[in-house]
């Protein structure tokens, strides 16, 4: 059945918009809710590309830019209901930023702000310091991580990471109103995002032991079955201490300590403090501390390669925030040592420049945030802005290759696919706003927005709530067995994956293509897993488009 694949919210009046036709057409006409035609065009043919295994045409309406409700019709086909107009990404913007309250663990839902989606207080047991005989300790709090109820150092610190550079640098993230409870600080209420960051970072604070280290995670010793949270009674464990942990609280808190200033001075003068403590013990320990699951535990491992990069986060984050010198010489001398790692290094867990990496894993990308932030006269500051520029038109011949002008390859398609493509338009967003504006960036952050919310394969918005076809069965337990129909809105799926690591994702036909590996199904775990950083690389990728 021939398909018009496009974004399924919609486009801002002065955006790129554009159709992807899994057929030939001469050309395509829009028309209102009223049924009159509105508008009509040429369709470009582009031909087969590997991504999709398909061969597309395009249908372009750029300059139509008139606010309403609208159709696009091509030969026999149709498009799904989608909008023009300043204010189509307001939904969005909300249900995205709301849906971190939706994953809070402990008691902070109350029926007012969660309605049909509230459960009862959870995991407020003490979890036990496994391997050592000490006391249990509080760690509640904080956000469920994913579709399973853990709690993680470093994934919380790096989803925190992408929320706050993105209120650094673009402030129209503070005047998003997504209705959760009120923080009071100094000078009233804490901005609606704010406050709901505060909830990570006050769990994290607990994370972190009295000499400056952190505790990697904190969850069960094995993933718990569906049911829901407050069900979850198995006995919580405090997992050790890693460097990758404890260099990543370090950089976050200082991020943080730079934005709570102008709220809650007390409370910004606790952050960074804890992470000088952080930071503190990572210069008396500086052999890397990795992190592997206790035998027979399932729970998410996190582990990481090296932890250079976090060192680099922690230094530039610091250095950013207090100006001492010290940390300036500490990021320059992690950035060597980085290099010779990543040169050395048999196989990658990324494409591109490691110093543009903004993942869990791969967290240097994030301390040059910190770098561009600073935005010194200096050799660093010019060489980040030039990786950056480099990764960005890498990037942007990426999507040249395939008709979605998307900067993916047939290799980004892997476990949480959707993550990489917004990492990637982090990189492009910051890049157009910071270092070097240009259309090129601007269209493909649209190209890729446009992918997200319909404009596929797949013909499905990976965002749910929004868009028609939005997906519905993301595996995450507390959705999946509350009895609602509908999950809460503004969860991002993991998307496809060529390497169809679950049992149901095998269902999906030998040899589909990369964007054609996905199912819409609570069991796929490798296609269909939600998680919290896959969530905050979109709420920066969106307040830098809508600034």
């Amino acid at each position: 059945m021939a398909k018009v694949l496009l974004n399924q919210v919609g486009f801002t009046k002065n955006s790129a918009k554009k159709a992807v036709l899994d057929f030939e057409a001469p050309d395509f006409q829009i028309k209102n809710d009223k049924g009159e035609s509105v508008y009509s065009g040429k369709v470009q043919h582009f031909g087969t590309d590997e991504i999709s295994g398909e061969d597309v045409s395009v249908a372009d309406f750029s300059d139509f830019n008139t606010d309403g409700t609208y159709k696009l019709f091509s030969g026999n086909a149709e498009s799904v209901t989608f909008s023009i107009g300043d204010k189509v990404y307001d939904k969005l913007m909300k249900d995205i930023c709301k849906c971190f309250y939706f994953l809070r663990c402990g008691d902070a839902l109350t029926k007012e702000y969660a309605g049909e989606y509230y459960h009862k207080p959870c995991h407020m047991t003490k979890a036990t310091v496994y391997g050592e005989d000490v006391e249990p300790v509080d760690v509640t709090g904080g956000w469920h991580d994913a579709g399973d109820y853990g709690r993680y150092s470093t994934a919380g610190a790096v989803a925190v990471a992408h929320i706050l550079y993105g209120v650094r640098f673009y402030k129209n993230l503070l005047d998003i109103k997504f209705d959760i409870p009120e923080v009071k600080c100094d000078n009233g209420t804490l901005p609606d995002i704010l406050a709901e960051v505060k909830v990570e970072l006050d769990f994290l604070k607990k994370m972190q032991r009295e000499n400056g280290s952190v505790w990697h995670k904190v969850t069960t010793f094995c993933h718990a079955p569906f049911l829901m949270p407050e069900d979850d009674k198995g006995e919580l464990f405090l997992f050790p201490v890693s460097s990758m942990a404890t260099a990543d609280i370090a950089a976050v808190f200082a991020l943080a300590s730079s934005i709570y200033k102008d709220y809650d001075k007390a409370y910004a003068n606790t952050l960074l403090a804890d992470a000088k403590r952080a930071y503190k013990w990572l210069k008396e320990n500086p052999g890397e501390m990795l992190f592997k699951n206790a035998e027979g535990s399932n729970t998410g491992e996190y582990g990481e390669a090296e932890d250079i990069s976090n060192r680099f986060w922690a230094a530039a984050s610091l250095y950013e925030v207090t100006g001492e010198k010290d940390y300036y010489e500490d990021a320059l001398t992690q950035k060597e040592r980085l290099e010779a790692f990543d040169k050395n290094a048999t196989s990658k867990g990324y494409q591109g420049d490691v110093f543009t990496c903004l993942g869990w894993a791969e967290v240097a990308g994030l301390g040059s945030l910190s770098v561009l932030l600073k935005n010194e006269d200096n050799a660093l500051t010019d060489e980040i802005k030039k990786r950056f520029m480099g990764e960005a038109d890498r990037l942007v011949s990426n999507g040249k290759k395939n008709g979605f002008g998307l900067c993916m390859e047939a290799k980004d398609f892997i476990w949480g696919s959707n993550m990489e493509l917004l990492k990637y338009l982090m990189i492009l967003t910051v890049t157009d706003t910071e270092i070097a504006s240009k259309d090129e960036y601007k269209n493909a952050v649209t190209a890729g927005i446009d992918y997200l919310l319909g404009c596929n394969s797949m013909d499905v918005s990976y965002v749910t709530g929004n868009g028609e076809k939005a997906f519905r069965n993301p595996h995450l337990r507390p959705t999946a067995v509350d009895d609602i129909e509908e999950p809460w809105p503004g969860l991002v799926s993991g998307g496809p994956n060529v390497g169809l690591q679950d049992e149901r994702a095998k269902e999906v036909p030998a040899g589909s293509a990369p964007m054609k590996c996905y199912l819409d199904h609570v069991d796929c775990y490798s296609l269909n897993e939600i998680t919290i950083y896959w969530n905050s690389p979109l709420v920066f990728v969106m307040a830098g488009l809508l600034k």
